[in-house]
C-alpha cells in the first residue's frame, strides 16, 4: 500500500525568476525555511501558481531537484505538479520525481486531447500513476481553467477502483456541493484540498480540512489560524481570518492577473525575490504594484 499523510494548509510555491526568464534557484532554500518557520508542513511545486506548464522537461527537474534538497533541510513535504505537457513528457517527469525523492504527484489531465468522460480521466491519471507506482498520485480539478468538466464524485469512485496508488485530488471550483459529495466518496488515507483560497472556512463547516492556496504563501498564518478556529468550534474567528483573507486576495487581484499580481504580493509581504511571470504573462505596471503595496499595507500584511 502507499500511503498518503499530508493534509492542512499547502501553499503551491511560486518559481522565483531572474529577469531574463532563467529560474533562480538561490531564492529556493530560504522559501522553503520561510515556509516551514511558519508551521507549514507540505508544498505543491509546479502548480499553476508555480506556472511549470510554462516550462521546459529540463527546467522542470531542476526545480524538483531544488525543492526535493529544500525538502530534506526543512522536513517539508514535497508534491509535484506533473501535468500539462504532453503525455510522454508527463510520464517522464512522473518517473523523474519518483526517483528524485519526491513524497506525492499531483497532475492535470491531457490539455489538447481532453477527457470527455469519466473512464477517459481515469484512463489518463492511471497511465501517469503506473509510472510513479511507489507515490500517492492526486488529480487537479481545475475546470475554469482547463475545460474538463468531469464530475469528480464519480470519477474519485472508479479512479479508488482502478488506480492502486490513487489518493484524492486537489479540488479548484467553487462548486462546494460537488466538493463535499466527493468528499464523501473519499477512503482510507485519500484527500481532498480545496483551491479556492476565499471559500476555505465555508468548506471546513462542510468537513473539508485541507487546502492548497496561492495567498498561504504570502501569509502562511492566516489559513492555519483558520482551520484551528474551526477545530475549537469557533466559527466567529474563522469567519473573521476568512474575511481577512479574501479582502486581502480582493486587493491584490483587481489589478490584473493571478500570478503576476501574486508574485508581486509576495515580494512586497515577505521580501523574497520572486521575479516576473513565465512568458507569455507580463509583469503588472509599477503603478499597479505601488496600488497593491498600499492596501496590502493598510490591511496590515506590509509594514509602513
Amino acid at each position: 500500500m502507499v500511503s498518503f499523510k499530508l493534509s492542512g494548509v499547502v501553499p503551491p510555491v511560486f518559481t522565483p525568476l531572474n529577469d531574463d526568464q532563467t529560474i533562480n534557484f538561490e531564492v529556493i532554500p530560504g522559501y522553503a525555511q520561510f515556509l516551514a518557520k511558519a508551521g507549514i508542513k507540505g508544498v505543491l511545486v509546479g502548480g499553476t501558481t508555480g506556472e511549470n506548464m510554462t516550462r521546459t522537461v529540463a527546467d522542470r527537474k531542476r526545480v524538483i531537484d531544488a525543492w526535493v534538497a529544500a525538502g530534506k533541510a526543512t522536513g517539508l513535504h514535497i508534491m509535484v505538479q506533473v501535468g500539462g505537457a504532453p503525455l510522454m513528457d508527463v510520464v517522464e517527469l512522473a518517473r523523474y520525481s519518483a526517483s528524485a525523492g519526491v513524497d506525492s504527484l499531483l497532475t492535470l489531465p491531457e490539455l489538447y486531447f481532453k477527457p470527455t468522460n469519466v473512464a477517459e480521466l481515469v484512463d489518463y491519471v492511471g497511465l501517469v500513476a503506473a509510472a510513479a507506482p511507489t507515490l500517492p498520485v492526486l488529480y487537479y480539478h481545475i475546470p475554469r481553467m482547463n475545460g474538463v468538466p468531469v464530475n469528480m464524485p464519480a470519477f474519485v469512485t472508479e479512479a479508488t477502483k482502478r488506480i492502486p496508488n490513487f489518493r484524492g485530488l486537489k479540488f479548484t471550483s467553487n462548486d462546494l456541493a460537488e466538493a463535499k459529495e466527493t468528499l464523501k466518496r473519499l477512503t482510507g488515507d485519500q484527500q481532498i484540498f480545496l483551491g479556492a483560497d476565499s471559500l476555505q472556512a465555508p468548506a471546513a463547516l462542510l468537513g473539508i480540512k485541507s487546502a492548497i492556496g496561492t495567498f498561504y504563501n504570502i501569509a502562511p498564518q492566516l489559513p492555519q489560524q483558520i482551520y484551528k478556529a474551526m477545530e475549537a468550534g469557533d466559527v466567529a474567528t474563522a469567519k473573521a481570518v476568512q474575511e481577512k483573507l479574501s479582502l486581502a486576495v480582493e486587493a491584490i487581484s483587481v489589478e490584473g492577473s493571478w500570478v503576476p499580481v501574486m508574485k508581486a504580493a509576495m515580494e512586497l509581504v515577505t521580501g523574497l525575490k520572486m521575479g516576473p511571470p513565465s512568458l507569455p504573462l507580463r509583469p503588472i505596471s509599477a503603478e499597479a504594484r505601488k496600488r497593491i503595496q498600499e492596501r496590502l499595507t493598510k490591511q496590515g500584511f506590509c509594514a509602513k
